[in-house]
């Protein structure tokens, strides 16, 4: 037989198109391929180990049947002379199963040839039986000469015998459909040609296909294939022919032009040249039918060529090698493979039972697996990944890769060989990129991604299982103050110590993790009744309420704290998510340093904000901002001297929107720069207008956001706009918050800066609500303090607020500053203020805020009866 390995070979005698039994020297079926069992209509597992003529017996009720007598006289030369041997259309009827399990014998017709195959040392070892099932080309050559429906016509009147004529015609006219269809789609190609001159008669598509579809019925061999002389193709025909015996070649190369235009190109082909002899037994003409087995040929090439690469792989790899037979489950490891793990010879026992106690037990399951499926053919290679024990007791991951090299007579796999290569390394670099991709460096715990994943897999479980969960979201309050004023470092070992005290609050099936900055979360899972889940809530605020100390200092912070249940609040992680976050904004809204649950009002205040804020992003452009006027007074003289311009929202639906509820929205959408320039231009415009009226300067004080110090998309230079509106810096001041002192930048630090270069005088608000120290006073070059209304409102009754105002007066006086107070609503309230030294005042004793038009008509009022 050919050169081919076991694995090519095993490939080959599969998908061969025409049927082969592999038979022993005593006849016994060692394999079947499918093309067989599919003619003969039987199961392998019937036909394997058993005698060919048990399975394939004599027709006893048949005289006429001398198939089982030809096959032993045919098998019987073989093996005598060790040459191949043909049946040409051979009868040889074979048993066929009814449903009922009965037997009875169909006719069949075969073409056979028995070709011996040896071992390598050279001694017959067997007999290739290959057959064609010729039945249908047989029986299309006529009809028997005696038919039952020809008896019938002998027997009926003259109108059933045409009646019956009838039927006969259009059941012999079906049945030459039927075969001529079956010798159109035949896979072989098959053509027949008549005389000596072998005139092609008739040819199927498969050999139209290989031909290139030339012009070929009713022209010679010769004249239909010019481009094959010299290539032993008519000679054969011409000796088929002449000596009546059939001729079989495998693998014959056949050079010719495919279509005009191309070049010849060289085809393989497996033919068998048949004599067909009319009833004297004089041969007139050939039957040649075959296969194009050109790309089958390239197949064994490649796979050739891929087990040499394979053989060069194995060997250039550096890894230890392997070699296991499946059936004798015998293993043996090279020298380099028990070096890599530190074994001597005698230390390592060579059998797969011995090498699957040697597998981590976690991964052994799936490496079984893989070389399962190497096994039955469902790969083509091995390669898995797993840990293996070392001498000293440790585990290597090793990537082993394998294939089958060897394979026995019924296709079982007989030889395996493989190599194992360390990657500790490359696993242990993997780890770390895993972990530093799910995993937050500062704190350990999961981050944001891991956390999604965790959060995914908990509420799939929990609605497989029917039970609840709890989602916690966590805010550290004012961490960011922490952070600022004593540094990033120290912020991180304040992340780092909380992300500890949150931990030790959880169960160990519980997780906790870090979402960035200074939110957490937690998914508390299953849970009971809610007391389990607030007493953990609130384990959680006394742990982070407890002093922090950082380097040298001690800080206090605290935790809000937002609470969501799946599945009765959300059933989707991303809704689970948003619930948690809202509920923690109105925890923090709420105080700070609580908890509070998600609620469906929470959610409905979420839609409003949400729709609040797309009704805000059109609301400059629609016109419906408006900016209103407070006058600030002179306490000494009673006179209007400056205002404060503020904005209102008229909103077409929802009426006049608070400034408080629109304000923070504006600057989360960044809308606050834009609404914040076109103030300022509003202000400028009445500033230029009253100071005219007035003949002297007329000050407004303009609210500016920290939002708006941080923002670079602003297109107006306040300084500049001033100075081309024909202004001065006096006349526009600017108000900001006493927090903004804190989380002052570098930027806000420039602009205000800047503000002074101009003139623009900078006011500070809400003085004496926040932690700004005189340090920042000095720094920042403020002109004004704005003591709160809170300590106005009190001050007549409460004598602290009344020393804290006083106090706010006398010190803003030492530093060179002014004090304006705000919310006086009372004449007692400005006559301690009055008495104080308090300079301005402003609030809805003097008046509200009003339009441009009505504060024009304030300005040239007798103030003297305004505050009288």
């Amino acid at each position: 037989m050919p050169s081919l390995s076991e694995t090519a070979y095993k490939a080959i005698f599969e998908t061969a198109p025409i049927g082969d039994v592999v038979l022993s020297m005593d006849f016994i079926i060692l394999d079947v391929n499918r093309t067989f069992l599919k003619s003969a209509g039987r199961q392998w597992r019937d036909l394997v180990g058993r005698s060919i003529f048990d399975v394939f017996p004599e027709n006893p009720g048949d005289p006429e049947d001398t198939g089982v007598a030809a096959l032993r006289k045919s098998l019987a030369r073989v093996v005598a002379t060790g040459e191949p041997d043909t049946l040409a259309l051979q009868r040889y009827p074979i048993p066929i199963k009814n449903p009922d399990g009965t037997e009875y014998f169909e006719e069949r017709f075969w073409s056979v040839v028995n070709t011996p195959f040896y071992d390598r040392a050279g001694n017959l070892a067997g007999i290739s039986h290959s057959s064609m099932d010729v039945t249908d080309l047989v029986r299309m050559e006529g009809l028997p000469e005696s038919t039952e429906p020809e008896k019938q016509l002998a027997e009926a009147n003259m109108f059933t015998r045409t009646q019956a004529l009838q039927q006969v015609k259009e059941a012999l006219e079906e049945e030459r459909e039927r075969l001529r269809h079956l010798f159109e789609r035949a896979p072989g190609f098959v053509y027949f040609t008549e005389g000596e001159q072998h005139v092609v008669v008739q040819a199927n598509e498969a050999f139209h296909e290989l031909t290139g579809w030339r012009e070929v019925i009713g022209k010679s061999v010769e004249e239909a294939f010019p481009d094959i002389a010299g290539q032993g193709f008519y000679e054969l025909h011409n000796e088929v022919y002449r000596t009546g015996q059939p001729y079989v070649g495998s693998a014959i190369p056949v050079v010719f032009r495919q279509l005009p235009f191309q070049p010849p190109s060289e085809r393989i082909v497996d033919i068998v040249y048949q004599p067909i002899v009319d009833a004297s037994g004089t041969v007139v003409g050939i039957c040649g039918q075959g296969n194009d087995i050109t790309e089958k040929r390239l197949m064994e090439a490649e796979l050739r060529a891929s087990e040499e690469r394979w053989k060069l792989a194995l060997e250039a790899s550096g890894g230890g090698m392997w070699e296991w037979n499946p059936q004798t489950r015998d293993v043996r490891f090279s020298h380099t493979w028990r070096d890599m793990l530190g074994y001597s010879k005698d230390e390592v026992e060579e059998s797969f039972d011995a090498w699957q106690r040697m597998v981590y037990p976690k991964d052994l399951k799936r490496v079984l697996k893989d070389l399962d499926q190497l096994i039955r053919a469902e790969s083509q290679t091995f390669s898995s990944e797993y840990r293996i024990r070392r001498q000293d007791g440790g585990w290597m991951w090793v990537l082993a890769r394998g294939a089958v090299v060897g394979r026995d007579l019924a296709g079982r796999p007989t030889r395996v060989i493989g190599t194992n290569i360390d990657i500790s390394e490359s696993k242990q670099s993997e780890r770390k990129i895993w972990l530093q991709a799910n995993f937050d460096a500062l704190t350990g715990l999961p981050n944001r991604r891991l956390f999604r994943d965790r959060l995914e897999q908990a509420t799939k479980k929990a609605r497989r299982g029917g039970h609840s969960l709890a989602l916690l979201f966590i805010d550290l309050d004012r961490f960011k103050e922490v952070n600022d004023l004593l540094g990033h470092d120290a912020g991180d070992l304040l992340l780092a110590d909380a992300s500890r005290r949150i931990s030790a609050c959880m169960r160990e099936s519980d997780t906790v993790a870090r979402l960035g900055g200074d939110e957490f979360t937690t998914i508390l899972t299953p849970i009971g009744e809610h007391a389990h889940i607030e007493e953990i809530a609130c384990k959680i605020i006394e742990a982070l309420s407890a002093p922090f100390r950082v380097g040298q200092d001690v800080v206090h912070i605290s935790a809000s704290i937002g609470i969501t249940l799946f599945p009765q609040d959300a059933s989707e992680p991303s809704e689970l998510i948003r619930n948690a976050d809202q509920a923690m904004y109105f925890a923090k809204k709420a105080g700070r340093d609580q908890f509070r649950y998600f609620t469906r009002s929470m959610q409905e205040q979420a839609q409003a904000r949400l729709g609040l804020g797309r009704d805000l992003r059109r609301a400059l452009a629609e016109n419906e901002f408006r900016v209103v006027y407070q006058p600030v007074i002179d306490l000494s003289s009673g006179r209007i001297v400056k205002a404060e311009a503020l904005i209102r929202w008229h909103h077409p639906s929802l009426g006049l929107v608070a400034p408080a509820d629109f304000i923070p929205l504006a600057e989360e959408l960044g809308l606050i720069q834009e609404i914040g320039d076109w103030v300022f231009k509003q202000a400028v415009a009445c500033s230029k207008a009253w100071s005219r009226m007035a003949q002297e300067t007329f000050e407004i004080s303009v609210n500016r956001s920290p939002v708006q110090f941080m923002s670079k998309s602003s297109n107006v230079n306040w300084p500049r706009y001033l100075m081309d509106s024909g202004l001065s810096g006096d006349n526009i001041s600017v108000e900001i918050t006493e927090s903004m002192l804190i989380d002052a930048s570098p930027d806000m630090f420039q602009t205000l800066l800047e503000y002074r270069d101009a003139g623009i005088q900078v006011a500070l608000d809400d003085f004496g609500t926040g932690y700004s120290s005189l340090a920042y006073l000095k720094k920042f070059d403020i002109d004004y303090l704005k003591i709160d209304r809170s300590f106005v409102r009190d001050m007549v009754t409460n004598d602290t607020s009344r020393a804290i105002a006083r106090s706010t007066i006398v010190m803003a006086h030492e530093l060179g500053l002014k004090v304006i107070a705000e919310g006086i609503e009372t004449q007692d309230q400005m006559e301690l203020l009055a008495a104080d030294g308090c300079d301005y005042g402003q609030g809805f004793l003097f008046s509200e805020p009003v339009p441009p038009e009505k504060f024009e008509r304030l300005l040239v009022t007798d103030w003297a009866t305004l505050v009288i």
